[in-house]
């Protein structure tokens, strides 16, 4: 069983492009402080992934479907921003992997379905703008 999940990491990490030099184990050698420092980091980004996410729901289902229309902002710039804070919730869910496997993190793989799934919900609503901004 280790040997398959030693495999699947090995998988993950060449997917992530995380070195398996730079994957640090946290049953290392490393001071206890090295350690804790990579593990706040790491949960750091995650921290920001879910941050962003919260202010990208703001936005897409409150402030761009009933306030923009008030002031007479909608249409296609909507899509574009749309388009724009999908990119950085995609790219802010991708560093806190990496960053979860740069550092062995305890919780990494309880986090990979629940970004797996975030991803393709994302990307769903990037073809979904970029059919709007097609057709119209």
């Amino acid at each position: 069983m280790q040997n398959v999940q030693n495999r699947l990491d090995t998988l993950i990490s060449r997917v992530l492009f995380v070195s398996p030099d730079s994957a640090t184990p946290l049953q290392d050698t490393r001071p206890a402080a090295d350690i804790e420092r990579d593990t706040r980091r790491a949960e750091g980004a995650f921290s920001f992934a879910l941050v962003f996410s919260g202010i990208r729901c703001i936005l897409m289902y409150v402030v761009m479907p009933f306030i923009l229309p008030i002031i007479g902002i909608a249409g296609t710039g909507a899509a574009y921003l749309d388009l724009a804070i999908n990119f950085i919730a995609i790219a802010a869910v991708i560093y806190s992997l990496r960053r979860f496997w740069q550092v062995d993190y305890k919780y990494k793989w309880q986090y990979l379905p629940v970004a797996v799934i975030a991803l393709v919900i994302l990307s769903a609503f990037i073809l979904l703008d970029v059919q709007t901004l097609l057709s119209g």
